[in-house]
């Protein structure tokens, strides 16, 4: 207990404590906190090594929820203003996340004085590798693992959450990438510490005059940016060692500075102010303690949930881009088909995730799509084939869309895609705000939608018990308002109308919406084809920050490099376009989701 008092609250060796009753309501925090609807029993695993660094090991306590798995791991971290603690200190937070269904570990790490920043930091980057790497044996899944810490430890995390590389940036090709953070008594950022002040030289390595660039790299709060991990923080109003704002006479700055950074930069970021406690007493709170929790359960745990996209628009949305030789006197020999660009060696690294070791297309077990063909009703795993025409010859945008979003969610996806021909915003489309006669089309949308999750046990039995939300609306249109005057003119206006509808429709007036360009023909275009994207553009910034526009021209192939070379209206049937048509409103759709 001496050692937790002292790592928890190092500069205030001169408070006094009724030790038995700190003792007492540290037990009993340790068993009620957190405790939910389904608790887990665990197996505990002792003095595990993660790391050995100049003749030290360094080691881990495992606490794994018993059962299948995998589990979503979360790395706990000591406080002790970086000179004291242990793995054992947190043991509190470990056995309730892993009753909660996560894997925990609990680790140590380099202390100063004699191991000056960044080695901390260091150690526990290695530990979210060791994690990653070591996920099957302690039935963890090394794509969601969190972290939490307080005091020194919060720091620490916070640190984590906002410089995490991926494994293709991860010098040891790994990844230090972690999903959310929970961040108690945090120290967040050091720039302001008063510049002669000396009391984290022990750690820092002197003052911040002598030293500037070395509180700069410790400092959350100055890495920032839309790309972090989520964090939850909490604090003690009366926490007198990390105050919530600034401190007092060295400077430094507490939670806020980070939390508000966050913000923004759209980062989603709470805070849990605890009224009246000091630095120590924070750490047993457990009204906050139970909320960083259910945050953690929020980003690592996947829900119920089934992503539903609902995709609209006329043929270009319905998907012509030509994927082998079914028709080998129609498609110019092959050029511009999908096997045949995916042979380009400088390309041929966008692809690798649509066929398999053997060369046969993919078909995704966790995104799935809905396409009302004519009379033909496609449904399935998301693969080649879900477009207007007969058999597997074709992709639309729905392809790489469909990848993307799969590849982004935990949960499962569902697109719907509702797409038909030589169809107007103007008349087919026309939506209820725009006045006159509601588009039959428009009408047609909204039916098949709500017939998709009508029938979703039907045609999906594996997504019957998921709870379907909208997560995002794409529209791919606009060719055929070009060739009426009143219908050019009004297309701003309509599409404005258009949108707004849909969100007043699904009681989704935040709905993300992404509307793809009229871009066939690239650059050079006609000047109806113009006035079109000039609208497209203008409805996009009047609708607001939950709408993205995407340029499609620069994906414009011409026709002696593709297979339809008399279908300029389709981009001549080129797969490499519409591959990266999809690429592109899919990425904006996950932008504007925060992914």
């Amino acid at each position: 207990m001496a050692n937790f008092l002292f790592a928890a609250a190092v500069v205030s060796v001169n408070n006094r404590f009724d030790m038995n009753r700190i003792a007492a309501w540290f037990l009993l925090l340790g068993l009620s906190a957190g405790v939910t609807a389904t608790e887990y029993r665990f197996d505990r695993t002792r003095d595990i090594v993660y790391k050995e660094i100049d003749g030290k090991k360094l080691r881990l306590n495992a606490f794994v929820p018993k059962g299948d798995g995998p589990f979503p791991a979360v790395l706990v971290v000591h406080g002790g203003a970086w000179r004291a603690g242990s793995r054992t200190q947190l043991t509190m937070y470990a056995k309730s996340l892993a009753r909660r269904g996560f894997s925990c570990f609990s680790i140590d790490y380099r202390l100063a004085p004699r191991h000056k920043s960044p080695a901390q930091i260091e150690d526990c980057r290695d530990a979210v590798r060791w994690i990653r790497q070591h996920a099957a044996s302690y039935r963890s899944d090394p794509g969601r693992i969190g972290a939490i810490g307080y005091s020194a430890g919060g720091q620490l995390v916070s640190l984590l959450a906002t410089t995490g590389l991926s494994k293709a940036d991860d010098p040891k090709g790994v990844g230090t990438k972690i999903t959310a953070a929970v961040a108690g008594g945090a120290p967040t950022d050091f720039r302001s510490t008063r510049e002669n002040s000396r009391m984290f030289s022990y750690w820092l390595g002197g003052s911040r005059s002598d030293k500037p660039e070395v509180y700069h790299a410790a400092s959350p709060a100055a890495f920032a940016d839309k790309d972090d991990a989520p964090i939850f923080f909490y604090n003690g109003s009366a926490d007198m060692f990390v105050p919530v704002k600034t401190h007092p006479a060295a400077g430094y700055a507490g939670p806020t500075a980070l939390h508000a950074a966050l913000k923004k930069a759209g980062v989603e970021t709470d805070m849990h102010i605890i009224k009246g406690a000091g630095h120590l007493f924070a750490i047993f709170n457990k009204t906050a303690l139970d909320a960083g929790y259910a945050f953690l359960d929020k980003h690592l745990k996947p829900s119920n949930t089934l992503h539903v996209f609902l995709l609209a628009g006329q043929s270009n949305m319905q998907g012509q881009g030509v994927v082998d030789f079914d028709h080998p006197k129609y498609y110019n020999g092959g050029r511009g088909i999908l096997k045949n660009v995916m042979k380009n060696t400088e390309r041929a690294h966008l692809y690798e995730h649509i066929v398999d070791a053997k060369g046969d297309w993919i078909v995704r077990d966790d995104v799935f799509v809905r396409h009302q063909a004519g009379e033909e009703l496609k449904t399935g795993g998301l693969s080649i084939g879900f477009t207007g025409y007969g058999g597997r010859h074709h992709i639309g945008p729905e392809f790489q869309i469909g990848h993307l979003v799969g590849e982004a969610y935990d949960e499962p996806v569902l697109l719907i895609k509702t797409a038909w021909g030589g169809k107007s915003i103007h008349r087919d489309f026309r939506p209820p705000s725009s006045g006159g006669a509601t588009g039959e089309f428009y009408k047609k949308m909204l039916a098949e939608y709500r017939e998709g999750l009508a029938r979703l046990g039907d045609e999906f039995p594996q997504l019957a018990k998921r709870e379907p939300e909208l997560s995002g609306f794409v529209w791919l249109q606009g060719w055929n308002d070009m060739f009426d005057d009143e219908a050019l003119k009004e297309y701003e206006a309509n599409l404005i109308n258009f949108v707004k509808d849909v969100r007043r429709e699904f009681g989704q007036p935040d709905l993300p919406v992404v509307i793809g360009e009229l871009g066939n023909g690239g650059p050079k275009a006609g000047k109806n084809m113009r006035a079109i994207r000039t609208a497209q553009k203008a409805a996009t910034a009047a609708l607001g920050p939950n709408t993205a526009f995407v340029q499609t021209t620069q994906f414009a192939r011409p026709a002696k490099e593709s297979p339809n070379v008399g279908h300029g209206h389709h981009w001549f049937g080129n797969a490499e376009s519409y591959f990266l048509i999809g690429d592109a409103l899919g990425q904006a759709l996950l932008r504007l989701a925060g992914k």
